[in-house]
């Protein structure tokens, strides 16, 4: 049976969208293949799952330890190198797999597999991107350190595959690698417990919204979103409208301000586990998505299934699943204003045309099971696999 070993360069603890594809990816192959995955005891921010709900997630598949990094603060910012025996234990894991697949993440982190490429000539590696390629920033940091992970897998061509979950992504990295070495699957989301709570009935007093993910403003837009939200309220008192927030980040305290000044419109749940999440999507009839940068977007598909309407930027992401489908409306430029005019939209195509409105929530319910089930990324990954072994 093929060996593939599975490593996520943060710990699983962070819970956020590369940990909980790690860990869904992990799970779903187990069944075809021998499954091995780790990860580090790197932890950005704040612990969002814990080590119950991840056994819990992976059904059964052993989560192989974490490798340890040591952590050094210097001037506010955090650097973390491996430790020496470490690399040798991850190295000891590696050789004994056919396929190795880890994620796009540090330029040491990737210099790490590049050396395991060299060492294990027998194995196949597969690296993942699924952070946003470059930011609209052209000379900031995050661009520069992407561009040398980039360019350092360029000398390696042969040793590696890449996997995007965008078809932008492919694009882009084709200039840099061959197009048979670029994989594009699509991110998968497991859409049982949307199945599963198909009983919760959406409000008809009141058009419900909801924001879920990293409560942020430089990658998520949220400071634009509340000032626009606050506008709303304090310019139509009388709109049967209210806003729900799923998660945490900096950000947190101002929407706590807001709550507590307007508790009529607006609450505020905190972050909410990927098991119960499905339940806040379902009770609410549009997403809110004022991402600045997004390769995917994960909550517009899980939100989709849940027979939401879409509120959203222009992202890759949201340019993919979206465009040209009229459950959606995009926001021309991310501002207060235009934010507050997509709502003034969306409340009064819901308030004249209340049937079609529904039937643009079933539509956005049948395309998500059909275009973006984590069973569909699954078969696309086993298809990958098979095809790896045979050649």
């Amino acid at each position: 049976m093929t060996n593939i070993f599975i490593f996520n360069p943060l710990g699983l603890e962070n819970g956020r969208g590369g940990e909980i594809s790690a860990i869904e990816l992990a799970s779903g192959l187990k069944n075809f293949y021998n499954i091995t995955l780790m990860d580090t005891n790197i932890i950005i921010d704040n612990v969002l799952l814990s080590k119950e709900s991840i056994l819990k997630r992976l059904e059964g598949l052993e989560r192989y330890g974490s490798i340890k990094f040591a952590t050094f603060k210097i001037l506010n910012k955090i650097f973390t190198f491996p430790y020496p025996n470490e690399v040798i234990k991850l190295y000891r894991i590696v050789k004994n797999n056919d396929i190795i697949y880890t994620s796009n993440f540090t330029i040491k982190t990737n210099l790490l597999f590049i050396l395991f490429s060299l060492l294990h000539r027998k194995g196949i590696f597969l690296i993942g991107h699924r952070k946003p390629l470059f930011s609209k920033k052209v000379f900031s940091l995050y661009n520069l350190k992407n561009r040398v992970s980039i360019l350092l897998f360029t000398l390696f061509k042969k040793r590696f595959l890449h996997h995007t979950i965008s078809g932008h992504a492919k694009k882009y990295l084709e200039n840099f690698y061959s197009a048979n070495r670029v994989i594009h699957i699509i991110h998968g989301v497991e859409l049982e417990n949307y199945k599963k709570n198909s009983s919760i009935q959406k409000s008809n007093n009141h058009l419900n919204f909801i924001y879920v993910g990293y409560l942020d403003d430089v990658h998520k837009g949220v400071g634009v979103l509340l000032d626009g939200i606050e506008d709303i309220i304090l310019e139509n008192p009388h709109l049967k409208i209210f806003f729900e927030f799923c998660g945490t980040g900096p950000l947190k305290p101002k929407l706590r301000l807001l709550e507590k000044n307007h508790p009529k419109y607006i609450r505020y749940n905190g972050y909410i586990n990927n098991k119960r999440i499905s339940e806040y999507y379902k009770r609410n009839d549009v997403l809110l998505f004022t991402s600045r940068r997004e390769p995917f977007g994960r909550v517009l598909v899980e939100a989709l299934a849940s027979e939401l309407l879409i509120i959203c930027t222009h992202t890759y992401g949201s340019n993919e699943i979206l465009k040209g489908n009229r459950f959606a409306y995009f926001i021309p430029k991310l501002n207060s204003k235009n934010v507050k005019r997509k709502i003034y939209d969306v409340y009064d195509f819901w308030e004249k045309n209340p049937i079609k409105f529904q039937e643009l929530q079933e539509m956005a319910k049948n395309y998500a099971y059909s275009q973006y089930s984590f069973s569909k990324e699954l078969s696309m990954f086993r298809n990958l696999i098979n095809k790896i072994m045979n050649d």
